[in-house]
């Protein structure tokens, strides 16, 4: 009988500490999954601590904790996707500027190339009045292209009549001459 109340005895205290261990277990359990950046099964765990030792201030105090610091993370998740956001709004108005200046750059350098070709084609139309004035003949004047006409046939009749005088000029050697001096 004894040997009956002893052993209940150890095992009511048994219990108790268990208990008491339990709670302890959850806390740090808990702890340790924050520490983890686990913070979800922190809270999961902690709940479940809480539910079977309501009355724990440790696992309260915990569960403060871990609440505001899912709080901190939800506002800072917040802002980065606001970041996030913004920067892509930024980036995209960027890019369309970009897209707005290099259209407005082609449309300059279009316009340019179209004043271009106009002054070119003027420039022709200008030269070929030119040419038809030049190609009148006008009374007592001779045109450019007339009087380089002109120089090439003189050159032409010179290169000729040198070819005539050198066939004609007396083939045979030299004669050395002495001087009398």
């Amino acid at each position: 009988m004894i040997k009956a109340i002893v052993i209940g005895f150890f095992m009511i205290v048994g219990l108790a500490i268990n208990a008491q261990t339990s709670a302890e277990n959850y806390f740090n359990s808990g702890a340790k999954d924050f520490i983890h950046s686990e913070l979800e099964k922190a809270i999961a765990t902690v709940d479940q601590g809480l539910q079977k030792y309501p009355q724990d201030k440790n696992l309260k105090q915990l569960k403060e904790k871990l609440l505001e610091e899912k709080k901190k993370e939800d506002q800072k998740k917040d802002q980065d996707k606001k970041d996030d956001q913004n920067k892509k709004d930024q980036d995209k108005k960027d890019q369309d500027k970009k897209d707005q200046d290099k259209k407005d750059q082609d449309k300059k350098d279009q316009d340019k190339q179209d004043q271009d070709k106009q002054k070119q084609d003027q420039k022709k139309e200008n030269d070929k009045k030119k040419e038809e004035k030049q190609a009148q003949p006008q009374v007592g004047k001779m045109s450019a292209q007339q009087i380089k006409q002109l120089l090439e046939t003189m050159n032409n009749e010179e290169a000729k009549t040198q070819k005539k005088v050198n066939a004609q000029k007396v083939k045979g050697k030299k004669v050395q001459q002495e001087k009398d001096w």
